[in-house]
């Protein structure tokens, strides 16, 4: 449908994004970091912006963004709802991609189930109004 893509595979580029360590699969004898290259997101293109819908945000919510705006040419995301995964990450990660986040032109973040508590009101302090949880029920307008 015109306006409506999946990210597929996401390029895992930024350099502070490492995912999670915990989730892990046995090659060999061994146990390494699943990437979970599976995650998708949902695009959505409108008059409005980009409008992103986060899978489980494997991929880390930098490089699903970065990976939409290459994608589409669009600067301006309307709203990012969904798992971010902030919930499940270092400290130090969750801080550098919160900064990164406010580098971008974000009208309205919703977040979910693994966003987490504590990354959920760093958000809020650093999006005001722009913040909202998304949780199941929600509903949003296009």
């Amino acid at each position: 449908m015109p306006g409506f893509s999946l990210t597929g595979e996401v390029p895992r580029k930024t350099g502070f994004e490492k995912g999670e360590k915990d989730l892990v699969i046995i090659i060999g004898d061994s146990f390494v970091q699943d990437p979970i290259i599976d995650d998708q997101s949902l695009v959505i293109e409108t008059e409005k912006g980009l409008f992103i819908i986060l899978g489980y945000a494997h991929a880390c919510i930098i490089n699903i963004i970065n990976y939409a705006i290459e994608r589409t040419g669009q600067n301006h995301i309307h709203a990012i709802i969904g798992g971010t995964r902030l919930g499940a990450v270092s400290e130090e990660q969750q801080e550098k991609s919160i900064k990164a986040l406010k580098e971008f032109d974000v009208d309205r973040i919703g977040v979910s189930h693994c966003t987490g508590l504590k990354a959920s009101m760093r958000l809020v302090q650093e999006f005001g109004e722009q913040f909202f949880f998304c949780n199941v029920g929600t509903v949003i307008e296009l």
